[in-house]
């Protein structure tokens, strides 16, 4: 395959503006994985339901500055279960019904 400048200049946009994209995966009781969104900007309180003892998996992306809430409530209030503004991956003690990004 002939690379051209058109071809690298592509590529080269896509990986910078992937690299910015964060990721957050939770799980059901079953273990079934879902990518709940992903994205460069705050997200407001959304809600899911992660079963306790399952892993979830929070990726900020490259050059992101974003951070992840997550609660044991629908409507993310108090103090959240945890918190994080690197990338995180970890079995939860509770169950998570709900999240947030912010500091994008």
């Amino acid at each position: 395959m002939k690379l051209t400048i058109g071809t690298v200049c592509a590529t080269l946009i896509l990986a910078v503006s992937t690299a910015n994209a964060w990721t957050f995966t939770y799980r059901n009781s079953a273990g079934t994985p879902s990518v709940a969104s992903n994205g460069d900007n705050n997200k407001q309180c959304t809600s899911i339901t992660h079963a306790a003892g399952q892993t979830f998996e929070w990726d900020r992306g490259f050059w992101s500055d974003c951070c992840v809430s997550l609660y044991t409530n629908r409507a993310c209030n108090g103090d959240p279960a945890g918190y994080s503004c690197s990338d995180w991956k970890k079995a939860a003690s509770v169950t998570l019904l709900s999240y947030k990004v912010t500091n994008c």
